[in-house]
């Protein structure tokens, strides 16, 4: 893992563990054979889907651009109060010499925070995966080097692992993907698969659980059942959008929930108001980053096995 992999790793821009399975083996590995649920549920996040390809986003595509607007918000807000301060000599008696020492405190944090929102900027919009069930492939982007690649499905194994932690509201987890070296151990490469999902205290609960275990098996059951009739086609709620309006972005950041309970309507109404700043600036920054972050490309030999269906663009 590369210098900067690891500070994104420890700010939590990348996910926990992409390049490595939990080594006190938290993660729940899901059956290539067995059904994982007695519900397959297609994800919030599809890009693609017809009777030979799934394509889903990762888990990370509803927070992209929070870090943008953040950090960029933060670098912004530093720079103009070391503009501030160092007007103070010329008003008041004070030495010119505190102007290098303003300068010492704030530009180097105005700095770091610049440079987290540009290298958000400059990483894909999305990092899609394509499971194609005509061929037993899926192709994604590599975690090293972000060129797309191929593996047997079969050669992969799927789990649901610690995303990050989110602090007093408790953990996020997401279903991830590895390519494992079985002559030497160890994770070649791996691909998140659909939403996140946050569960309330430090270890995954039953809800959780239940949740990857029904996203999972809609993956699996694609993959592996002569036909795919039995399976709910995605809803037109449940695809994305690389060319968002800003409305739908708001939404992509803080989806509206559906329920009949009054009680869990009243809570989501009152985490909304709550939020309201955090989500408006999330939206924005997903909305820029969606307008003005890489696409990913497929190679050609990818489009040729899977279809022009694939090919992505925020244009």
């Amino acid at each position: 893992m590369r210098k900067g992999e690891l500070i994104f790793k420890s700010l939590g821009m990348i996910p926990k563990y992409q390049f490595e399975l939990p080594s006190n083996g938290s993660e729940k590995r899901f059956s290539l054979e067995a059904p994982a649920a007695d519900e397959a549920w297609p994800s919030r996040l599809t890009l693609v889907h017809n009777n030979e390809l799934l394509g889903v986003a990762d888990s990370e595509f509803r927070r992209r651009g929070s870090y943008l607007i953040w950090a960029g918000f933060g670098g912004l807000v530093i720079s103009g109060l070391f503009l501030f301060f160092v007007s103070f000599p010329f008003y008041m008696p004070l030495s010119f010499w505190t102007i290098p020492a303003f300068a010492l405190i704030t530009l180097p944090f105005a700095g770091a925070f610049l440079w987290v929102a540009g290298k958000e900027l400059k990483r894909y919009i999305v990092y899609p995966v394509v499971f194609n069930r005509r061929t037993g492939n899926v192709h994604f982007f590599s975690i090293h080097d972000g060129q797309p690649v191929t593996y047997p499905w079969r050669q992969c194994i799927y789990c649901v692992v610690p995303k990050r932690n989110g602090g007093p509201e408790g953990s996020y987890y997401e279903l991830r993907g590895y390519v494992l070296n079985k002559r030497h151990g160890g994770v070649m490469d791996s691909f998140s698969i659909g939403e996140e999902a946050i569960n309330v205290g430090r270890s995954m609960g039953g809800f959780i659980e239940r949740w990857f275990s029904c996203h999972y098996e809609y993956v699996r059951a694609f993959m592996t059942l002569d036909s795919i009739d039995g399976l709910d086609a995605p809803s037109e709620e449940d695809y994305i959008s690389l060319k968002p309006s800003f409305e739908r972005s708001m939404n992509m950041v803080q989806p509206k929930v559906e329920s009949t309970s009054l009680i869990v309507r009243s809570l989501s109404l009152l985490m909304s108001i709550v939020t309201v700043i955090p989500e408006f600036l999330g939206g924005v920054g997903h909305y820029l980053c969606c307008k003005y972050c890489k696409v990913p490309q497929w190679s050609q030999e990818i489009i040729e096995e899977c279809g022009p269906e694939i090919v992505l663009s925020n244009r």
